[in-house]
């Protein structure tokens, strides 16, 4: 008599980070922020946006990194700036292959098989408090969103702390007139 068995599954394991990459501490999870979430939030953005903003003819090329969207077009459209790992590594930053998570948009500094070396992370994590503690103003409109925030790495280039990946599919209004103006980000 011949038994069916189930199908094995494959499980996809995500590669152990080396002791000479970003630890967990460093990740901006960790964060904690005072009061200035009150007036004003990071502007949301749902897949979609990023996906338009990242088509052949956009200005911007944005990213999530560790769930803040950031815009990384330094990297793709300046001489003088590089991604150590190369365009192609960056320009793929969003694919499930790629992050930590194993989903789109679950790219990290500090978790999976690309997780960057301890100063890489350090210094987006203390972006990312900056950008959090919401120094000056709210950017203006209907919608109080906190200001963009710029990050530089050391001689490589620069990131736009600009939002955070949105719970949910949906888009709402706010969303949806805040994505028209992201071509007129200040330049940073």
């Amino acid at each position: 008599a011949f038994r069916i068995l189930p199908k094995k599954r494959s499980i996809r394991r995500m590669a152990v980070v080396s002791a000479d990459h970003g630890s967990e501490e460093l990740n901006p999870s960790h964060i904690s922020v005072s009061s200035s979430l009150e007036k004003c939030r990071p502007r949301p953005f749902v897949p979609s946006e990023i996906q338009t903003h990242n088509e052949k003819d956009s200005e911007h090329f944005l990213a999530v990194i560790d769930g803040f969207v950031c815009d990384c077009s330094d990297f793709v459209s300046n001489d003088k700036s590089h991604h150590p790992g190369g365009i192609r590594k960056l320009l793929s930053s969003n694919n499930a292959r790629i992050g930590a998570t194993g989903k789109d948009f679950g790219f990290s500094f500090t978790r999976g098989r690309n997780a960057h070396f301890p100063t890489t992370a350090k210094t987006f994590k203390e972006g990312v408090q900056s950008y959090l503690e919401g120094k000056g103003d709210c950017k203006s409109g209907s919608e109080k969103y906190l200001i963009p925030q710029k990050v530089q790495f050391e001689t490589y280039g620069y990131v736009v702390i600009i939002g955070v990946l949105a719970k949910g599919g949906g888009k709402s209004n706010a969303t949806q007139n805040e994505s028209k103006k992201i071509g007129s980000l200040p330049n940073q």
